[in-house]
């Protein structure tokens, strides 16, 4: 029987019990099993599958395409590389350009005709744009077009009619740091449409924003975690887990109870599904959101505490009022019951409405940064059953001095396809001491269920 149904330890009724068992009967007649994960360079840097809120995986017409961010010698290299999944074969690894540091890895997405979309280069500088030559072919792209002012961390989709949408952190000198919104049409220029969130503190900050679809591409959503610092305080930190619809591409938006907001919304006025402080002890992250076929949304996120971290899903139903906040740390495999759980990673949903959650384990200590420890391992949650209750498994070899983290899942943000389970793209390696060091990381990427 395949992984994710081994060993369960939930308890849920009946019904659902007879639910997961047909589901497991169904992808075993089709043959599915949990691959291995493949190599894709072995020089990757500190960030080279950073961070969550950039996607980084399209497959379309069954090539899957794969951006990271490598570094060399010469500094860092935005890279691609695509994958025949009928015969396992892999492309030539192709070049996009350069990045700033190590914050300047890439964000992707493709359109209706096939076109991919790539952004990178930025640590609080402008964007880097290209577009690819031939739909569904990374080989070839078009000169880059820059853009934007101070920004860092892309979020990018595509709409209906080839607009881009990107949202992503604009930092300033003198005033609160703000989520920022662009977008560019067809054929035309990047257009600012002005901030989505705001800090309410002057100093450093950061909001982990990603963006995500309805299935009839017309809702927009929105998931980020909120991090603010005082001016006067760099111990001081709030955090908060935020959720945003739109219906119009983010002209006006709604929050988490379906309430208009007005923008830039804070922490005060957006209502938040979770909040923390370091004052409370609980300082939160915020992994990447999806939205099934159905409709249903997931925002994943952790809560640290001293020398633990339990990481949870807020779910919620089409139409529900309600959000259901699942614990994962109950579903960790026996070996590692008692370790932290953090939502380092994402949540991505398949046409068939399997959930799957990446988040990272580790062992910790009052005294751990919680960023990039060497014990950190990918821990991968799966639910059939719109999250009444998962499995779970801790991907690759476990090394107790490498860390395996940063896990970005593929979610579809434009015009890609998920039809059989999530893959995904990890690091195999240490941080750096600082944002320019030149690594030899390991860049692994996890296929979905089967090829």
């Amino acid at each position: 029987m395949p992984s994710y149904f081994r060993n369960r330890r939930d308890e849920i009724s009946f019904g659902a019990r007879w639910r997961v068992l047909v589901m497991a009967l169904s992808l075993m007649a089709m043959g599915l099993a949990a691959a291995e994960p493949e190599l894709i360079s072995s020089a990757g840097s500190g960030r080279a599958t950073a961070y969550v809120e950039s996607p980084k995986i399209i497959t379309r017409e069954g090539l899957t395409h794969m951006a990271w961010l490598d570094s060399e010698a010469e500094g860092f290299r935005v890279r691609i590389r695509t994958r025949d999944n009928a015969t396992g074969t892999w492309g030539e690894v192709v070049t996009l350009g350069e990045a700033q540091d190590n914050h300047g890895g890439p964000a992707l997405t493709i359109d209706e005709a096939g076109y991919l979309h790539v952004l990178y280069y930025s640590h609080h500088h402008p964007f880097r744009y290209r577009r690819s030559v031939r739909p569904n072919d990374a080989t070839a792209w078009m000169a880059y077009e820059e853009f934007g002012h101070n920004l860092t961390y892309p979020a990018l989709v595509c709409t209906r009619d080839g607009t881009l949408i990107m949202a992503a952190r604009r930092s300033y000198e003198d005033q609160p740091w703000e989520l920022e919104m662009w977008t560019k049409r067809p054929g035309g220029a990047w257009q600012a449409q002005g901030p989505i969130l705001r800090s309410r503190q002057g100093n450093y900050a950061q909001f982990a924003a990603s963006l995500a679809w309805s299935p009839d591409h017309e809702t927009l959503h929105l998931g980020a975690r909120i991090y603010e610092m005082r001016p006067d305080d760099s111990t001081w930190n709030a955090t908060g887990i935020v959720y945003l619809r739109s219906e119009d591409d983010g002209a006006t938006w709604r929050n988490a109870i379906g309430e208009a907001v007005t923008v830039p919304a804070t922490l005060d006025t957006v209502t938040p599904l979770a909040v923390g402080s370091i004052e409370q002890g609980r300082v939160l992250n915020g992994g990447s959101i999806d939205v099934g076929p159905q409709g249903e949304v997931a925002v994943p996120y952790s809560v640290r505490v001293d020398d633990s971290a339990q990481s949870y899903v807020a779910l919620r139903q089409p139409g529900a009022p309600e959000w259901r906040h699942r614990w994962l740390n109950r579903y960790l495999p026996s070996a590692w019951s008692d370790a932290a759980v953090m939502a380092h990673g994402g949540a991505a949903f398949d046409e068939a409405g399997k959930l799957t959650v990446l988040a990272v384990v580790l062992r910790m200590d009052p005294d751990s940064t919680a960023w990039g420890e060497p014990s950190m391992e990918i821990v991968r949650f799966v639910s059939v059953d719109g999250g009444a209750s998962f499995n779970s498994e801790i991907v690759g070899s476990v090394d107790p001095d490498v860390p395996h983290w940063m896990p970005n899942v593929e979610r579809r943000t434009g015009f890609n396809a998920v039809p059989n389970g999530n893959s995904f793209i990890y690091t195999g390696g240490e941080r750096g001491a600082s944002l320019t060091d030149q690594l030899t990381n390991q860049v692994w990427w996890v296929p979905a269920d089967v090829d």
